[in-house]
Formats: structure tokens, sequence, C-alpha cells
């Protein structure tokens, strides 16, 4: 082990992590300069057209006689569970700072996960040969920030190559060689060199090969045709063949101790292997390793198929999904409207969004993807006492940086946010900590606070707690009939705002129909938002050419009676155009 480097690329958004990666694999000759995609371990084409990494990649270079396994990091505070699941994997970071933007929201939560773990930070400024970079200010805001001397910074341009070399030579030197078994067996001191343990931090499902489990080995070692189990659901298996990153999979002979590759389990079920799990011996198994904690999603939204033939696609489409994304979870549900689909927990707006592109384009499943909302908690004791009904709202603690001159603006939106200010921090940018309702956050927080800050302010957040709130559902009513799809937790201060805002879209979405049509929002049992669809006038007595007037006025009152009986029996047909211009992301 002493020849192997664990290590991973932390930073922002568009700091430039890919692009290092790019030299990286460059200077160890795993691909040729100028004959490769930019960006080229974000292969997946939705990384692509964003501009952003969602899905961690892992690949092995060999160096000098050293065999360095870089895992590349999503940057997006919504994937940050990504990031948990690598640095549960490695030795050490590189912790990457754009010098045009300083240290962001999403670089400070990322070092902070590193540091309780007790990794080696390698600390980096990136694009040093921007013009106006502040390069020795955001030296001296990092050193502040890790505590540690200036000197010891890098200082790299990942796209002209620029002090790359002297960074991977860093890594050798710094970064410790992998360790052992993570939890020893306390009753049978298990040999840490000989015992399997083996940490799955990704998966994917192949259709002739099965389940294929990215691991990090911190014990023994596996080869093909050796039996092993997977410790959470006890499901014994024959290990059919393994192999490492190159970055595609290739196969190898075996994985020993302190090594990161894959492992082709051909198990067909897909609910025995677990992110997180880990596989040991068979016959004489090892105690689990810590692995990463759960990630409680705190954002939902319901899937439907666009046809209600496909929901058993969509839900193996997501069950194999949900393979290399442990952090969604789903149920079965039923709508009148839309039939059987899935009500699903996300990480944040941005991850709902990509999860239904993902099924879209990779699983080929047409589908509707109804607004993300928080989760309420219902107090039931108060209405057993014949009280009214309480609930509870998910509070989360926001940090926020943002360039100085904009700090009034972002302390004014967020306490319009319903944001309770904690601290303030200012350096070269302003630090802000609130805690304001996770669904003030989901909304159209991020938008406007990009909008006011110029694009130059980040931010992070992390779950605090449930607490009370003055909330209801905001009930939609179609001609007196409530359309559940439609309906929502809406807290009593946004209720009016939230009410003519649906009521006024659905208005302009739903076609006339043949009778009116009433569209009202329902609030704590009152009507507090209307809106109207005038029914089509069709001339019944175009076709009278005489007679007196009293003929008219038969067909006329004829036609009032069909359309106030159609009115009564007669449910508002609604176009799933309706949902797709409604709900479009």
């Amino acid at each position: 082990m002493r020849n192997i480097r664990n290590f991973a690329i932390i930073a922002h958004v568009d700091h430039g992590k890919s692009t290092l990666a790019d030299r990286f694999l460059e200077l160890t000759g795993v691909v040729i300069q100028g004959k490769h995609n930019e960006q080229y371990l974000d292969r997946n084409p939705i990384s692509r057209e964003r501009g952003i990494t969602i899905k961690l990649a892992p690949v092995r270079m060999e160096y000098k006689g050293y065999v360095l396994n870089l895992i590349d990091t999503p940057g997006h505070v919504d994937f940050s569970y990504e990031v948990e699941r690598t640095l549960a994997c490695v030795e050490g970071v590189i912790l990457l700072v754009d010098v045009t933007q300083g240290i962001q929201a999403q670089t400070i939560a990322h070092a902070r996960k590193a540091i309780e773990l007790n990794l080696k930070i390698i600390p980096v400024i990136n694009k040093i040969d921007v013009l106006g970079a502040h390069i020795e200010e955001i030296k001296k805001e990092l050193a502040q920030f890790l505590e540690v001397e200036t000197e010891t910074i890098f200082e790299t341009s990942a796209k002209t190559g620029h002090g790359v070399k002297k960074l991977l030579e860093a890594v050798i030197e710094k970064i410790p060689a992998p360790h052992g078994v993570k939890i020893q067996d306390q009753q049978k001191k298990t040999d840490p060199g000989l015992s399997i343990q083996a940490l799955i931090f990704d998966s994917y499902f192949d259709s002739y090969q099965g389940v294929i489990a990215f691991v990090r080995i911190f014990g023994g070692e596996v080869t093909p045709g050796k039996r092993v189990k997977l410790y959470a659901t006890n499901t014994d298996f024959e290990i059919k063949e393994v192999g490492i990153f190159t970055p595609d999979i290739s196969r190898w002979e075996k994985l020993g101790q302190g090594e990161i590759g894959y492992i082709v389990t051909n198990l067909k079920d897909i609910h025995l292997v677990r992110v997180g799990d880990t596989i040991t011996e068979y016959k004489n198994p090892s105690p689990p390793l810590s692995g990463y904690r759960k990630v409680k999603p705190m954002v939902y939204a319901s899937i439907f198929p666009t046809d209600p033939n496909e929901y058993v696609r969509l839900k193996e489409s997501m069950e194999k999904l949900v393979l290399s994304d442990a952090s969604v979870d789903f149920e079965p549900i039923y709508s009148a409207s839309l039939g059987s689909g899935l009500r699903a927990g996300f990480l944040g707006l941005l991850h709902a969004d990509v999860v239904r592109e993902r099924l879209e384009r990779e699983f080929h499943v047409s589908l509707i993807l109804t607004p993300p909302s928080v989760e309420y908690k219902e107090n039931t004791e108060g209405a057993n006492r014949g009280q009214h009904k309480s609930f509870a709202e998910p509070i989360v603690e926001v940090t926020i940086v943002t360039p100085q001159e904009f700090t009034g603006r972002v302390m004014r939106f967020c306490e319009e946010s319903r944001g309770v200010f904690l601290t303030m921090d200012n350096k070269i940018h302003t630090y802000l900590v609130y805690q304001m309702p996770l669904a003030e956050l989901i909304t159209y927080f991020y938008d406007r606070l990009k909008t006011i800050t110029s694009g130059y302010a980040s931010i992070d957040w992390k779950f605090v707690e449930y607490r009370p709130v003055d909330a209801d559902l905001l009930t939609i009513l179609l001609n007196g009939d409530p359309v559940s799809e439609f309906s929502e937790f809406v807290v009593a201060e946004r209720s009016f705002e939230r009410a003519r805002e649906f009521t006024q879209k659905l208005r302009d979405l739903i076609p006339r129909q043949q009778y009116e049509v009433k569209i009202q929002a329902q609030y704590k049992g009152k009507i507090i938002a209307s809106e109207r669809i005038a029914p089509f006038r069709k001339d019944v007595t175009g076709k009278l050419y005489g007679g007196d007037r009293t003929r008219k006025d038969k067909l006329l009152e004829k036609q009032k009676k069909g359309k106030k009986m159609l009115k009564n029996i007669g449910r508002v047909e609604i176009p799933k155009e309706v949902f797709f211009k409604l709900f479009k992301p």
C-alpha cells in the first residue's frame, strides 16, 4: 500500500476542478493532450450540457511508480452526498479555490467535512492567469480559514497547466498511503491484512452482469471466483469479475487493500446491493465499515408517467437509478387524474430536475414531475382534543458568501424570506449565517439571490429542526371538486399570494369547456382566491330563419339547462398538457 494515494478534488461549481483533473490525466498518460474532450471525467451528457459535475467519477492513474486513485466530485450543494461518499474512500483532498471568486459556501461545507474525517487537505488557488485575480488576498483568506501558512498554498492555472505538475507531486508527498480496516473487531481481533472489508461507494446495473459495485478495499483481497457476503442484506454471491477505472471499467486480476475498483456481483435483484454497505468474508464475516451517514431527502415531488401503462417501467427505472444515487427515496402513490406514480424525495431543486432528466434520457421514460415541496409534520394531539390541527416545518441553517457591496441587499432579502440572523463575518467576502424555513429556500430564493448579487453569491445549507408554524393545506377546487395534484401546504402569510398565483395560472392553462369552470383556492375552510373560465358560446339559434321571439327563447333556455346539467354531472377535463406546462422545471 505504500505506493497508493487515494484523493479527491473538492471545489465550488466552476472553480476549475474538472479542468484540473484533465491536466492530471494528461500528465499521467491516461489521455493524450489535445485528443480528448474537455472535462473528460464529466462523461454524462447532462453534466456537459449544464456545465456542472453531477456524479462522482473515479479514475486510476500511474505516475513515477505510484498508483493515484482520483475521485472527481460535484461542487453543487444538491450533490454534497456524492462528496460525502467520496471522502469516506480517500486519505486526502485537494481543496481548490478560484482566485477570481474566493472561498464559496460549498467550499466551506466540503472542507469542514474533510476536516471532520481527519483527511489531509492540500490548499490550492486556481486561475492565477486571469487578469484581475486577487492572488494574495485569496491566499490570505484561505490560510485563515484552514489555519495554515500562506506559503503552503499552491498556485495553479488548470487551463494552462501552470503549477499542475508540482501539485501532482505534492499529492504523492503529502497525502498518506491508505490505512487498513476502519473498524476492528474487538472480540475476534480480525487480521486487517486477511479479512475482506470493502466499502460500496457507488454502483450501477448492467443487464448482463447484474449490479456492478464501486468499492474501496479497506482490508483483505478480492479476486474473481471468491465467495463474499453483503453485510446489510445478508446476501452471499460469487465475484464474477474485478477491475479498475481507466476511467472506463477495465478487468484486473485482483483488488488488494487500499485500492479502489469495481466488483461484478452478477446479482439481478438490485435491492440486495446498497450504497454504503460492506462486502465481507462469506464464512467469517468482519464488522461493517462505518461508511457514511444516510441523508434524509428534504424536498419532495410526485412523478407520473405520461402514459399510465408505463408505470411499471418508471418504477423499475427509478430502482436502477437509485443504485447510483442512494439519496433518492420513493414510494408508490395513486392520483385520480394522473394514475399510478411515485412520491420521491430529493436533496434540492437541481437534484430533482437532474433525476427527472436522467429518467427521461437514460431510461427513456416520458414523465410529469409535480412542483417540489417540503414535508410538513402534523401534530395530532391538539386535533384529538377538538383543537385546530398544528404543523411544524423544516428549518435550515443557511450560509451565504457574498461580496461586501451586496451585504445590505442580501440581508434584506433574507429577512423577507422569514430568515433569522445568526452571525456575520467580514473578510474579502461577507459570510452570513441565517436560519430560515426550507420552504422559502426551495422556491425562488437561489435565483433571486443570484440576481441581487449579479451572480456572485453562493449558498450552502443544512437541516436544523422542525419548528411549529401557522400553516395548512391550500386546496384547489375545480367547480367545487378538490384536485389533490394542485394542492399543497402553505404558511398563512404566503397563502393569499400563492392562491392568486395558482388560480391565475390554471385560468390561463385549462381549456374552455362547454360550461363555466370555477377555479377556487380554499385555505382553512375559506375561499381566498377565485377565477372563472367562461364557457364556449354556441349559436343554437343560427338555424332559425323566421318565426317569433318565443322560438329563439326556447332554444336558449334549453341550452342553459343542458350546460347546467353538464356542470353538475361532468368533471372538468384537464389535459395532461396542463400538468406539463404548470409543472415544467
